[in-house]
């Protein structure tokens, strides 16, 4: 149990220090002092401050996966439209929750650290691969036209991540959920034009 314990604080710590200071300002003393135990106990369960961030990221990414439902269709299921309002509704929620674990995302500085430039872009693409699935399966459903899947899937991303980083500083509050969410849906469905318009 007094390990657990421990463990969850050096993941709480290191989740406070890399989302204010970044991953390079960051250091081990910086985590173990504000998770109050000695450094020898970091070690118990970390080979560095990269093998922590990895393990953060690991989590989130476990966290939005179950916030992610399929959609399925079917008698007793809800309208598909309800279901992706559903999962909108969890992901920008997690975000009003875990600030500090979105922010940790967006306070790297790109080109400092190749390697840890190609784990983010890892941690981005299985995301995107995620996307992508949901898509291709809309598709095969008839609830999403025919796309080039891997652009979409890389432009709702785009569009995803920015509302979470401003989200998680505070640009967006908890008042503003519902309307997100519709903002979000309305833009994937209809865009931004009135009307059709002559190509």
């Amino acid at each position: 149990m007094l390990k657990e314990r421990r463990l969850e604080q050096v993941f709480q710590s290191g989740i406070e220090v890399f989302s204010q200071k970044g991953f390079h300002k960051a250091s081990i003393s910086d985590i173990v002092r504000r998770a109050g135990i000695a450094r020898a106990t970091f070690y118990l369960y970390f080979k560095n401050k990269r093998h922590l961030l990895s393990r953060l990221l690991g989590y989130l990414l476990q966290e939005l996966d179950q916030r992610i439902k399929s959609i399925e269709l079917g008698e007793g299921q809800p309208p598909p439209l309800e279901q992706l309002r559903a999962n909108l509704t969890r992901i920008i929620t997690f975000g009003l929750e875990e600030p500090q674990l979105i922010q940790m995302l967006f306070r790297h500085d790109v080109g400092l650290d190749e390697d840890l430039d190609q784990e983010l872009h890892r941690f981005y693409e299985r995301v995107t691969d995620r996307i992508e699935w949901a898509l291709r399966l809309g598709i095969e459903m008839g609830l999403v036209r025919a796309c080039h899947t891997k652009v979409i899937a890389y432009s709702v991303l785009g569009g995803i991540k920015e509302v979470m980083k401003q989200i998680a500083s505070k640009q967006i509050s908890a008042l503003d959920v519902q309307a997100t969410v519709e903002s979000l849906l309305e833009f994937g469905l209809r865009g931004v034009l009135v009307g059709s318009v002559e190509r």
